[in-house]
């Protein structure tokens, strides 16, 4: 018998594909998570398939990339076409998946799951009500007050939430249990993601402390406090801190102001990368060990998504440094260092804690280790997601 069919709806990229088509604006943490995702599915006896948009912002130019069917740790990946032509861009995206899901229809046991509502999904949506699968959606990120701009634009929001909810009535993934309040769509399932295979050391408390803070660098992931932080830190140099350093990855609007920090003289040391390949974001997450994760605490994104990045750092080995929101404590428990409001100053006195208590340091990224790899080792959190779409039939 043919194992069940998972598809999920998104806009997932690998670097070969990202660097060939020019894409700037995609988001590293959620086609990783898209792909252990699928890579759990298949521990658990599901046969995932990932349909991508494949694209970003289009920069005007003429360039075309046609469709593209790969594989991607394992996993199969077909890419839509892609076109740098504005306007054309959004016609390919919205309805050159549609074959493919369609060709895809014929297995008897099949399922879809659509990775936030995006209003480019709408025609998959669509066909896929009509076609006979279950339908989900993976709420990652909830919708903010004042994001929209204009009555258009929050019309067409409501308009698509509406649809979403009615259209995915079999359940929906969500990335923390306050996305629950944020649809109708009932059953739901809390899925923070997966860890990987590989078998991770703690990382060593020696000196420097490296720290990294990567991903998205702006004031609602908390890039702003971390650059306030280091600036009180360079201003009354203690000893303490000539043993810390910080690398950074990532882009958006705090890389310039990170990048300043860089450029001048003075204790704790800062190194910028900028966006990295996946290769050498690695490189930098080897050498580090310490994770911050730092959206601020009653800010916009407190309850409305998860950090996804402290099951990356936790499973790595780095001591995980986070603002007490969304359900992070209710994964990592005393795994963590928990800031838990957004000032520099408490935030220096952790980061102290850090040099001047390497064994209880160590200690904790050991428990927050074992935490994330028991709760989200791909065998158990892709036999949850299993379970959850099929009621545990193989």
């Amino acid at each position: 018998m043919k194992r069940p069919l998972v598809l999920v709806v998104c806009n997932a990229l690998d670097d070969k594909t990202r660097l060939e088509r020019g894409i700037v604006s995609d988001s590293p943490a959620a086609s990783r998570k898209v792909l252990m995702l699928c890579q759990a599915l298949r521990e658990a006896g599901a046969r995932p398939c990932i349909l991508s948009l494949g694209r970003g912002r289009a920069n005007g130019s003429f360039n075309y990339f046609p469709r593209v069917v790969k594989r991607v740790a394992g996993v199969p990946v077909i890419y839509a076409p892609f076109s740098h032509v504005r306007f054309f861009s959004q016609f390919l995206s919205l309805f050159f998946l549609i074959g493919a899901l369609l060709r895809l229809s014929s297995s008897q046991k099949k399922a879809v799951i659509f990775y936030n509502r995006m209003s480019a999904y709408l025609p998959l949506l669509i066909t896929a009500s009509v076609s006979g699968y279950k339908r989900f959606l993976d709420l990652e990120d909830g919708e903010v007050a004042g994001q929209e701009s204009g009555k258009l634009k929050a019309l067409l929001g409501r308009t698509t939430t509406w649809l979403y909810d009615r259209l995915c009535p079999d359940g929906a993934l969500l990335a923390c249990s306050a996305l629950a309040n944020m649809t109708s769509i009932r059953p739901v399932h809390c899925y923070y993601g997966s860890t990987s295979t590989k078998a991770f050391e703690v990382k060593p408390s020696t000196l420097p402390r490296t720290v990294l803070m990567a991903g998205t660098l702006n004031a609602d992931t908390g890039a702003d406090l971390l650059i306030e932080t280091i600036r009180l830190l360079r201003q009354e140099p203690s000893d303490w801190a000539r043993h810390l350093q910080f690398e950074v990855t990532g882009k958006g609007d705090s890389l310039d102001a990170l990048q300043t920090l860089a450029n001048e003289d003075g204790t704790p040391n800062v190194i910028v990368h900028g966006r990295t390949t996946d290769a050498q974001y690695a490189d930098v997450l080897n050498r580090c060990s310490t994770g911050l994760a730092l959206k601020p605490v009653g800010g916009p994104l407190a309850d409305t998504t998860f950090p996804s990045k402290v099951i990356e750092f936790a499973e790595s080995g780095l001591l995980v440094l986070s603002t007490d929101i969304s359900d992070v404590r209710s994964v990592l428990g005393d795994g963590a260092l928990y800031l838990t409001r957004n000032d520099p100053l408490a935030l220096a006195r952790l980061l102290q804690t850090i040099v001047e208590q390497p064994e209880e340091t160590l200690a904790c990224a050991l428990r927050g280790q074992q935490a994330v790899i028991a709760q989200c080792a791909p065998q158990r959190a892709g036999q949850a997601v299993f379970s959850f779409i099929f009621g545990g039939q193989p």
